[in-house]
This record gives C-alpha cells, sequence and structure tokens, in this order.
C-alpha cells in the first residue's frame, strides 16, 4: 500500500478551473460514470487534493465500515480498500487525460459511451 500512497501524492499537477468544469460538462452529457468500488463524491471535479484525501479517508475507514462491508464479492475488507484506491488512481489518471486533451482518453470515453 505504500507504492499506492506514493502514487496518489505524485500525481501531476491540476487542469485549470475551466478545463476541470468543462470535462465535467461533457462527461455529464455523456452519462459517463467511472466503475468504482466505493461512491467518491462530485468525480468530475476531483482534484489532487481530492484524492490524497480520499486515499487517507479509505484507509481510516474501520474493517467493520459498513461502507466496505457493502461490497459485493470482495469479503476482506483490505482487499475491498486496495481494489477501490487502485480503481480510482486509474480513473483519475484517464480524468486528468480527459481535462488535457488526450486524444486516447477521449478515444476510450468514446469508445464505451458513443460508440456502441
Amino acid at each position: 500500500m505504500d507504492d499506492l500512497q506514493a502514487s496518489y501524492e505524485s500525481l501531476g499537477p491540476d487542469a485549470t478551473e475551466a478545463q476541470i468544469e468543462k470535462t465535467a460538462q461533457d462527461l455529464e452529457r455523456r452519462n459517463y460514470m467511472p466503475p468504482l468500488i466505493l461512491d467518491v463524491q462530485d468525480f468530475y471535479h476531483l482534484t489532487k487534493k481530492r484524492m490524497v484525501e480520499e486515499y487517507h479517508r479509505v484507509m481510516a475507514l474501520p474493517s467493520q465500515s459498513a461502507e466496505l462491508k457493502a461490497v459485493v464479492g470482495i469479503e476482506d475488507p483490505e482487499e475491498v480498500k486496495k481494489k477501490h484506491l487502485t480503481v480510482l488512481l486509474h480513473q483519475y489518471e484517464l480524468l486528468r487525460g480527459l481535462r488535457l486533451g488526450d486524444g486516447d482518453a477521449w478515444a476510450t470515453v468514446n469508445e464505451l459511451y458513443e460508440d456502441d
């Protein structure tokens, strides 16, 4: 988990507010919702600071947390934490790419939400 924490803390700088807002609007129009394990409030507007806060929030959840216990298919609370944080990191990196106009990131979203 130390490597995962280091990945969160070494995330690149945030996009501008304008880029964040435009991307959020574009994703909302597509009804885009990443496949996350736990709920993350206002995913479209996540920032590096909020990502680090989410890492610490999840790591602080007690094993008996209703949030962790509600996950179907993974019984070990520590595995739920690790899986959620890994998936969230991947989805945030995709989100950063979208904000910065990365064509590959947009192709991924378009393939999932428009080309079907």
